[in-house]
């Protein structure tokens, strides 16, 4: 329409059409027009037929329903004056779920896929069903009994740098020591495998080295590794000068006038089949170079200060199935 409405008065007219009836007003600010024409939307459930470029702003009654929700005017654009846009929100929130629906769905049919083609596959052959045994992971295997009138096995390694391999050392005259309370300390360590594993490194270097294990109040669980049996002080030395030259420097003389004794002196092979027994539960045992009568041989393990500390490697042996007392080294 043009600047002017049809009574020629200046200004900007609104007219509210209801059922058969027009309600007109007047107001010369546009701003306040479309505030009157928003507040009828908004109390008098209205919505917008027309808008005019002029100055005839035109709102109508809607149609009102029981029960039903008034949709925005066929306008061919979007819903004017604050109608809810609620249409583009749920196509995009229909778009994301069905994303998403994609993207958890994927991975069950790239499964499933696989899984077909394998049962098809020619070469695929199905593992056979097991029955349910019971099993008690803390019970030891018994030990085996050895084959009458059959020779022990001996551990190689053993028979190298083990007990035989200290028997054939120097003999013992007469008048030699009955005791050898002193040897020589090189190292300590919280594990067994690493202290088994400086034992054997001593062992392959010619010289007599065990270990021990020690609960000490306050620290803990310890692995010692001890090199040589001797009766003095004097002698000790003289054995950490050795271990010097061959480049283990920190050690120290320790008097341990305490070991364990595994059974009783037995014949030679008997004492060493018993060796190969201890060194596969992890034990080193040794022998003393002193003579016992026809030719037997007391089978050795650890060395300590006190037969109270020597309890807890005890314990370990009679839990491994071997019986041992404390005697003196």
């Amino acid at each position: 329409m043009d600047e002017q409405d049809g009574n020629g008065k200046d200004g900007y007219l609104v007219e509210v059409k209801h059922p058969g009836v027009v309600e007109t007003h007047r107001t010369h600010d546009r701003g306040k027009a479309l505030e009157e024409v928003q507040r009828r939307i908004t109390e008098e459930n209205l919505a917008v037929a027309e808008v005019n470029t002029g100055r005839t702003l035109l709102v109508e009654k809607k149609k009102e329903t029981k029960g039903a929700v008034s949709q925005p005017p066929e306008t061919g654009g979007e819903a004017p004056y604050g109608w809810p846009r609620r249409g583009k929100a749920f196509r995009r929130v229909a778009l994301l779920g069905g994303l998403l629906g994609l993207m958890l769905l994927a991975p069950m049919f790239l499964l499933l896929g696989t899984g077909v083609k394998i049962a098809q596959d020619p070469a695929f052959v199905p593992a056979p069903r097991v029955e349910n045994v019971a099993v008690d992971l803390f019970e030891r295997p018994a030990p085996s009994a050895e084959p009458e009138g059959e020779t022990p096995r001996l551990d190689p390694v053993l028979l190298a740098h083990g007990i035989a391999a200290m028997l054939k050392a120097e003999p013992v005259g007469e008048g030699a020591p009955d005791a050898f309370p002193y040897t020589v300390h090189v190292s300590s360590f919280r594990s067994a495998t690493r202290a088994a594993a400086q034992v054997t490194a001593l062992r392959e270097q010619g010289e007599a080295a065990f270990s021990a294990y020690v609960e000490i109040p306050g620290m803990g669980d310890w692995f010692r590794v001890f090199c040589g049996n001797y009766p003095s002080r004097e002698d000790a030395e003289t054995g950490r000068e050795r271990l010097r030259a061959l480049g283990i420097k920190e050690t120290s003389r320790a008097k341990k006038s305490v070991a364990l004794a595994v059974g009783g002196p037995l014949p030679v092979n008997e004492a060493l089949a018993l060796e190969s027994r201890l060194y596969a539960d992890g034990f080193f045992a040794y022998a003393m170079p002193r003579s016992l009568p026809e030719d037997r041989v007391q089978v050795l393990v650890g060395a300590f200060q006190s037969e109270s500390r020597a309890k807890a490697m005890q314990d370990r042996l009679t839990e491994a199935g071997f019986q041992a007392k404390a005697v003196t080294r």
